[in-house]
């Protein structure tokens, strides 16, 4: 075993995570690619049920983040609005050396992102499920914020719907409070859904951002107004849409992104909605 694998094996056994053998799985089939890897969908042999098999490329991904991200999974995998991790598996192909073997056994949201849910089925959703989906995108990330956690990459591409009800995930780009606040941080993620306040200034070409809870409540307004909207962040839309009541919350959001001690007090604003 390599030092890389090393890590990796060291994470599976102090965070507990079970470890399945990837011929327990059949059915695979690729459903998603990006910068990151690769997401497939498969069926687990012992119980019939379909899960997610998240790989890794090699050039992209180190395996620092994938110890990361696996590590930060662990400590939120308790709420239902975050994606549930099952453990991982190790696919032994030596064909394909630019992916990492180990490959994370997730929970299958059956609705893809909220994106492509929204695009779908906007014309089709009620005011009480826009207002459910923000509650529960709130909810999932109070849960990090209470575990020392910053999500930092909150877009409508990394929420992903599944049987109508919010399942947060990609935790590649989060990191500890502590090391989210104090290091300035090169980003790679979606400009409309970032604080402008985040931004640090350039180097070599590349923006660098610096994060902290507000970051991720800014990105939360965002995503209230994609929401109720039906429309990805600033389209030029002149029609009016929002209630008077959600136009205060999104107000509320930007209140609290501006203030020096940011609480997650929009949950219970949202509530009132119901």
């Amino acid at each position: 075993m390599n030092p890389s694998e090393d890590l990796i094996q060291k994470c599976l056994v102090e965070g507990q995570v079970k470890f399945y053998d990837y011929t327990r799985f059949r059915d695979i089939e690729l459903i998603g690619e990006g910068g990151y890897g690769k997401v497939y969908r498969a069926t687990f042999k012992d119980n019939e049920i379909t899960v997610a098999l998240k790989s890794f490329k090699g050039n992209n991904v180190s395996i620092k983040e994938i110890v990361n991200e696996l590590k930060l999974h662990c400590r939120v995998d308790m709420h239902s609005n975050i994606i549930r991790l099952h453990g991982a598996t190790k696919n032994e192909d030596k064909q394909n050396l630019s992916f990492t073997h180990y490959m994370f056994v997730l929970e299958y949201a059956d609705s893809g992102t909220l994106r492509s849910y929204l695009r779908n089925n906007f014309k089709y959703l009620s005011w009480y499920d826009k207002i459910n989906f923000a509650l529960q995108i709130a909810s999932s990330i109070k849960c990090l914020h209470v575990e020392g956690i910053i999500h930092r990459d909150l877009h409508s591409n990394n929420i992903l719907v599944h049987q109508k009800n919010i399942k947060l995930t990609d935790f590649g780009l989060s990191r500890r409070l502590d090391e989210a606040t104090n290091s300035n941080q090169k980003f790679g993620g979606i400009i409309p859904y970032i604080d402008p306040q985040s931004f640090e200034g350039s180097r070599r070409g590349n923006k660098i951002f610096k994060f902290n809870k507000k970051s991720d409540i800014y990105s939360i307004g965002i995503l209230m107004w994609e929401i109720s909207s039906g429309y990805t962040p600033f389209k030029d839309v002149s029609e009016p849409y929002q209630p008077a009541s959600l136009l205060l919350i999104l107000k509320m959001v930007f209140e609290k992104t501006m203030s020096k001690e940011p609480r997650l007090n929009i949950l219970r604003s949202i509530q009132k909605l119901y």
